[in-house]
């Protein structure tokens, strides 16, 4: 979100952008007193009227924010629904979650807003992820092979027969995907119940009221890192489905006409697959904590995994990540049960109207977003952009007039 502010100063979020200018405080996360953050206001301010380009404010930069100082003598915040900035040894850098193998064996992403780390294969945790203190790791049942890494993405193949499991970093947590590309690597009875070993000294782990978990500071008693209730779908489209509120007689039609082989199944490298927004067939996962907390037990859906109707490769997504005063979803006619909170880790979720073949028809996806804005309470704010209205990063639409509406809660956030 942008906005434009009189001389004070703003913030802004990255990837998955909402910009919105207008008036900021005072300091920002560098550790700055109010002088030294106001002495970096006036240089600013004076640097950007003398070169005629905006010029950031250092000290207000956040991990989802940015100020600038305009030429015209404003300040234009930035906020950013994802972090675009990250501390790494008491420096700002650009977020990478671009994986590197490590002198540990694991691997990691570059930059990331919490520390990160995947197995290197063997048996090593899968995944390990650390903040303020605290260490939540998961652990696959059995030895995981040496992973494929492509950018964020760590892929152990083959972890039960024709299964593999993708791990992939994000700004500030993981997704980890498990793709079943047939029918018959559904039918492994390992996959009814997925029991990781969990570890999270420190820290109770809870279900909350929507499904999800969370791990809770035993002492400060905060939200340390969370998880929303995990979802899975198959590879067919929603036009295809019948799992939909309104999936109709050409829906099944259409679904029962087609059948299903492994040679089919779509690429398994994650170029053309669906997204759960997308998919004709979508369920929760349960999710259950046996007693003292060392364990993780994933149940999926058996329709989804082992329906006859199902299109495979079918896929199984958790995701984790530490909390935020952002967040965003999406709801849509079709799922209208199911809202895809976070997109499910994808980086978009469409929007408007999708009368499109896979779609289902008259389909209509609605976005959600919430900002912080207690940044700009007291402020004069000159103007703003919103996503799909200018922003760096707006969401894909359908409908190319469709027109996001943002509804502001103040003072504090959405």
């Amino acid at each position: 979100m942008l906005a434009t502010l009189a001389p004070q100063a703003a913030a802004a979020p990255k990837a998955q952008a909402v910009a919105a200018v207008g008036e900021v405080g005072e300091a920002g996360e560098s550790g700055e007193s109010d002088s030294e953050s106001r002495t970096g206001v006036d240089a600013a301010l004076t640097a950007a009227k003398r070169t005629g380009r905006s010029v950031e404010i250092a000290s207000m930069r956040g991990e989802r924010s940015e100020v600038f100082a305009t030429p015209g003598g404003n300040l234009e915040a930035r906020e950013y629904l994802r972090p675009v900035w990250a501390r790494v040894k008491g420096v700002w850098q650009p977020v990478d979650t671009g994986l590197v193998r490590s002198a540990d064996g694991g691997v990691a992403p570059k930059a990331a807003t919490v520390d990160l780390t995947f197995s290197g294969g063997g048996s090593s945790p899968l995944v390990r992820m650390r903040k303020a203190g605290r260490e939540l790791a998961l652990s696959w049942p059995e030895k995981l092979p040496a992973p494929v890494l492509e950018g964020p993405r760590a892929t152990y193949r083959e972890v039960l027969p024709d299964v593999d499991l993708r791990m992939e970093a994000q700004e500030n947590g993981f997704t980890q995907l498990l793709v079943v590309k047939s029918a018959e690597a559904a039918a492994n009875e390992k996959l009814s119940e997925l029991r990781l070993k969990m570890a999270a000294e420190g820290m109770n782990v809870r279900e909350t009221s929507a499904g999800g978990l969370e791990a809770v500071d035993e002492g400060a008693q905060g939200t340390v890192f969370e998880a929303p209730r995990p979802v899975m779908w198959d590879s067919s489209t929603s036009a295809e489905g019948t799992s939909g509120p309104g999936a109709g007689t050409a829906g099944a039609t259409a679904r029962a006409a087609r059948t299903v082989t492994a040679p089919e199944a779509a690429d398994t490298d994650g170029s053309d697959e669906p997204a759960p927004t997308e998919s004709g067939k979508l369920a929760p996962v349960g999710v259950t904590l046996p007693a003292g907390g060392k364990e993780l037990v994933l149940t999926p859906d058996a329709d989804v995994l082992r329906g006859a109707d199902t299109t495979y490769p079918v896929f199984i997504d958790p995701q984790w990540n530490s909390p935020d005063a952002t967040a965003w979803t999406m709801a849509s006619k079709y799922w209208e049960g199911s809202p895809q909170w976070l997109f499910n880790g994808q980086p978009d979720a469409g929007m408007g109207l999708c009368d499109w073949a896979y779609c289902q028809p008259h389909d209509t996806k609605r976005l959600f977003y919430r900002i912080p804005t207690s940044t700009f309470a007291g402020r004069s704010i000159l103007s703003e952009t919103r996503p799909g209205s200018g922003s760096r990063s707006s969401p894909r639409s359908r409908s190319p007039t469709a027109t996001p509406a943002v509804r502001p809660r103040t003072p504090s956030s959405m």
